[in-house]
Formats: structure tokens, sequence, C-alpha cells
């Protein structure tokens, strides 16, 4: 712990120089996934590029990694405004007002879910509770999450009796297929398997090449289910000291990395798919019944999820998903 609050300290010190030799916003970024993870890190990979890119060198971002805060940790010092940026899943921050947890439950539609005003109400969430201004909220890929495993699935088509890494997004679908549900941050996956403390895993249906962990676990079990969001915040109180120029460069980059992103990440999904297969990874479809009840598990666990760590928003956001028809 005084490691990382030494780190935070200088971070927050070089974060006082906001304007470069040449004028541009220089801006600290918190990623909760470094270049091991591949498929997710390559989200923030494209939107820094893009901010760079499009914005003529405006604005500036530096990334930090899992490496200086954990992930589960990373909402505050970004709200406290150690760190400028964040990029994160809504679940790592789940017992903060994670709001942008159940957007995994809304449909893949990045015009429509702005038209209905997802974004929006997400925005405003985050504002109000965390002092984070939402900037994007793109989707990892088409391909959402699935469940892969170390030993074969029983007889019966499930994982009963088996101890499932997984958030607690995942802990509904993993109880449906009789599993128990087990909390582990994305660096112990491989070790967890390794040593029999897990049996498997949830994930993105991309990040087992590079991670390794097809080494420890060859069974991948299809269909997949959801969609995977991984937004950008910028502490409030830094967006608000930015030109309107600047803020408009995080924006437009981060509208282009919603309509972008899912082909990006279905263009690394099926790349890595080929790829897993010739390492010898076996995929197994889920019985159909199984298959239907992970589906439905994953929306209805998701929403009450919300309800527990956001009741002054999870209902209100629900209807607007549900008028759009992007949820069920």
């Amino acid at each position: 712990m005084r490691r990382t609050l030494v780190i935070w300290a200088a971070a927050l010190t070089a974060a006082a120089c906001s304007i470069g030799a040449a004028g541009a916003a220089d801006l600290k970024l918190l990623s909760s996934w470094d270049k091991s993870n591949w498929p997710t890190y390559a989200v923030v990979d494209h939107y820094v590029k893009v901010v760079h890119q499009d914005g003529g060198g405006k604005v500036k971002i530096a990334i930090s990694g899992p490496e200086v805060v954990p992930p589960f940790e990373q909402l505050q010092p970004v709200s406290s405004g150690v760190f400028d940026m964040l990029y994160t899943h809504g679940v790592y921050h789940a017992g903060s007002k994670g709001l942008a947890l159940v957007v995994d439950a809304i449909d893949l539609d990045p015009y429509k879910r702005r038209e209905a005003g997802i974004f929006d109400f997400v925005d405003k969430y985050y504002q109000k509770h965390n002092k984070l201004k939402l900037v994007s909220l793109p989707t990892q890929s088409f391909a959402g999450y699935h469940m892969y495993l170390k030993e074969p699935l029983t007889a019966q088509g499930d994982v009963s009796g088996r101890k499932i890494r997984g958030t607690q997004s995942y802990h509904g679908v993993i109880k449906a297929l009789g599993g128990t549900p087990v909390v582990l941050p994305p660096a112990q996956i491989y070790t967890g398997i390794e040593k029999g403390v897990v049996d498997g895993a949830c994930w993105p249906a991309a990040g087992m090449l590079t991670m390794k962990h097809y080494e420890v676990a060859k069974y991948v079990l299809r269909p997949t289910f959801g969609n995977s969001n991984v937004p950008f915040f910028v502490n409030v109180e830094k967006w608000n000291k930015l030109a309107k120029a600047e803020q408009d460069i995080l924006l437009d980059a981060g509208k282009r990395l919603e309509y972008e992103m899912p082909w990006i990440g279905k263009d690394i999904y099926e790349k890595e798919e080929a790829e897993l297969l010739k390492l010898g990874v076996k995929y197994v479809n889920l019985p159909p019944d199984k298959a239907t009840l992970v589906k439905k598990t994953w929306n209805d666990s998701l929403w009450e999820l919300a309800k527990q760590c956001c009741a002054d928003g999870a209902d209100d956001l629900k209807a607007l998903a549900s008028k759009a028809a992007l949820t069920h």
C-alpha cells in the first residue's frame, strides 16, 4: 500500500503540469489492463491513437496500467484527480456505484444507444457519484464473453462442482451451470487454473492467446454471451479545465471508437480463434437448454446486480433500454 501511495503522489505531481511545452493538454490515463491482454488493451491503444492523430497533437495521453494501481483499486485515484482518465470495466468498481457494468446487458448498437439516452444517463450518473465524465462507451467486439475449462464438461453438460473464476458479472451464469464463482484479478487467472485454485474462468471471448491461458485450459464453451463494454472516463475537475476544443477531441474520438471497435475486435477474435485451434484448444457447444439458460441468466443477473449496486439508477436505465428494444 505504501508503494502505491508513493506512486500516486508522484503521478499527481506530474499531472499538475497539464500543459506541455507545445501547448498540448497532457493527460495521464490509468488502464485496468496491460498489453499482455492485447484484445482488451487494443481498445485503449486505438483510442489514444485516434486522439493523437485526429486531434493534431493538441491532446496527448500517457497510459499507466495495473502494474501501477491494481484494477479493482483504480476508481478512487482517478476520481480524486491523481490520474486524469480511467479505462476500465464497471464491475471492477461495482461497490462504488459501478452502473456501467449493466451496459453488458444492453444490445450492441452504438447509434441506438446514444439515441436512446443510454450514454447520457451513464455519463450523468458517474459525474454525480464518482466525479467522472464519460467520454466513450465502446464495446470490445461482437463476440462478448465465454467460459473456458481445464477439463471437459460433465456428462450433464455443465460445470457442477467446479470453481470458476469470474467477477460479479459472471456469477449468475456460473451458478446457472452448477459452478461456484471465485473472484480473482486477471493476473492470477493463469496460475489459479494451473494450481487448481479454480477449474476454469470466464473472460471476454478473446484474450486466451496473449495471456497464454490455452496452456492451462483447453476447453472453450460456446456460444458466447453478452457484450463486453469498457468505458473511458475523465476526472470532472480536469475535464472542466480543458478547452472546448480539447474536450471535443476526446468526445469525437470516443464516438469514433464506439463505431469502429466492434469490427476491430471481430478481426482480433477471429485470428485468435484460428490460432487457438492450431494449438489444440477444443471448442465445445453447450446443450441447447443450457445455452438458452446462460443467455437469459446473463441479462437477468446483470440487471439484478445493477439494482444492488445502483438502486437510484438501474430501473431508469433499464426503462430507457427497454423502450428502445435494446435489452430483454
